[in-house]
């Protein structure tokens, strides 16, 4: 099935418990794409083959005209040279005529494929670039989060670990004190 700028606008990715896109689901999209770009430049590599191939078709029609031309025996007659001279002119002109339309047509069919596929690649790097800045940004605040809880909890380690010494000072003072009691 081929895939329309619309489907590429509207296509929407299930997300993973963590919270960003199924990976597969954007890699099996990014290979339909992938396939797709694929045809369109072997269709034009193909277009452009005929075009090459009629315009030799052309060219080799162009020299046979000349040469039968050259070839053509000196009669008297004028009208009956002239109507060939008129008809192969024409000939010629129509065969140029076609050639020239069919290369316009492959040429203009080639740049639309080829601008097509430009555009869905800028928007494909281009939303792939927003994706990844996102998950940058999500993963340095996670980082920061969790860097702070981990100061947080530290210092709170210190400060329990100075009451526990200062607790343990007072109660082994006590016991000096009280030495004398017993």
């Amino acid at each position: 099935m081929a895939i329309s700028v619309k489907d590429i606008q509207e296509k929407e990715f299930g997300t993973q418990a963590t919270g960003g896109y199924n990976i597969e689901q954007v890699d099996d999209f990014l290979d339909e794409i992938s396939e797709q770009m694929t045809k369109l430049v072997r269709e034009n590599l193909e277009l452009s083959r005929q075009v090459k191939t009629l315009e030799a078709d052309v060219l080799a029609a162009r020299r046979q005209a000349a040469e039968a031309e050259a070839r053509t025996p000196d009669y008297n007659e004028k009208g009956y040279f002239q109507n060939l001279q008129n008809a192969m002119r024409e000939s010629l002109i129509g065969a140029q005529r076609i050639a020239d339309e069919t290369t316009e047509e492959a040429n203009r069919k080639a740049q639309k494929t080829v601008s097509d596929a430009q555009a869905k690649a800028s928007a494909l790097v281009s939303k792939a670039q927003e994706e990844a800045d996102a998950i940058a940004a999500e993963a340095k605040s996670q980082v920061e989060t969790l860097e702070a809880r981990y100061e947080s909890l530290k210092a709170a380690a210190a400060a329990y670990k100075e009451e526990f010494s200062r607790l343990l000072d007072t109660q082994a003072n006590a016991l000096r004190e009280s030495n004398g009691l017993f």
